[in-house]
């Protein structure tokens, strides 16, 4: 199944949302991206009930397990952010170079949330850099390819110190 760019973005924005714990949008604007899916060809059980929600007057809080299966079913799984800080990490980042992980939501969560907890790695700290300081060190701010190899990195980088972590235990 092929998703347009626009379905691949509001599902992002919904991944995107989940890292930070709160689903924006309503209970029927879930229900009608289902009905979306299902016209792309999304058929999973999950979908077909959440698109019952398109003419409710219900929350996102409702319908939040719902749209945590619909993700995974379409291939935006949400990030489990109970495994390590570096795991965390590698996920957000190959989300933002996947383009499964709205850059903002994932580059502020890497910022914010995990530079302390992975010990201020300088692939983190220049992506602050690049997303937060900019005006600091260019003229124009980075593209959003620029940010995606940068997360790129930040990827690589978390694959490396999760390997090292696992050599050590052993």
């Amino acid at each position: 199944m092929e998703l347009s760019p626009e379905l691949r973005n509001r599902l992002a924005e919904l991944r995107g949302d989940l890292l930070w714990g709160r689903l924006s949008g309503t209970a029927p604007e879930a229900g009608w991206l289902a009905c979306e899916l299902i016209e792309a060809g999304l058929n999973c059980p999950a979908v077909w009930e959440l698109a019952g929600y398109a003419l409710s007057i219900g929350s996102m809080t409702e319908v939040e397990p719902l749209v945590r299966e619909v993700l995974v079913e379409s291939g935006f799984p949400p990030i489990d952010l109970q495994r390590t800080p570096w795991e965390v990490a590698r996920d957000v980042a190959q989300g933002i170079a996947e383009s499964t992980v709205p850059i903002a939501k994932g580059a502020d969560f890497l910022i914010f949330e995990l530079g302390d907890k992975c010990g201020r790695p300088g692939e983190i700290y220049l992506l602050q850099g690049m997303v937060v300081d900019w005006e600091d060190i260019r003229d124009t701010p980075p593209s959003d390819d620029e940010i995606r190899e940068q997360a790129r990195r930040i990827a690589d980088a978390a694959t490396d110190r999760l390997a090292a972590m696992v050599d050590q235990e052993s």
